[in-house]
């Protein structure tokens, strides 16, 4: 799925809610609550891979719907963060420099 394709899912999951409208400090308290069922997942023996997925897909919709009610734009946000992750990266173990100038890193 590319992002554009969650944020439609998103979109249509606020129109279900009536714009999930509360304020920012739901949104923040449902991340929360879906990122302990992540974690949850992980540490409990009786949590599938199916359910761990589940839990993950489902912080990654209710941040596709926060992305949303503030207008960021989650697939260039994650574009730059990207650039900057490796930039950070390249300067931490290879002196700023690409151990292999040829190979390209998509981003």
């Amino acid at each position: 799925m590319e992002i554009k394709d969650l944020l439609e899912q998103s979109a249509e999951i606020l129109n279900l809610t009536e714009g999930w409208d509360r304020d920012i400090y739901f949104d923040i308290s449902k991340l929360a609550e879906e990122c302990g069922e992540v974690a949850a997942a992980l540490n409990k023996s009786r949590f599938t891979d199916e359910d761990l997925a589940d839990e993950l897909a489902d912080v990654i919709v209710v941040i596709g719907v926060i992305a949303l009610k503030k207008h960021i734009d989650l697939e260039k946000a994650i574009r730059n963060k990207q650039v900057k992750r490796v930039d950070k990266l390249l300067k931490k173990f290879h002196d700023g420099k690409r151990t292999n100038p040829a190979k390209r890193i998509s981003l």
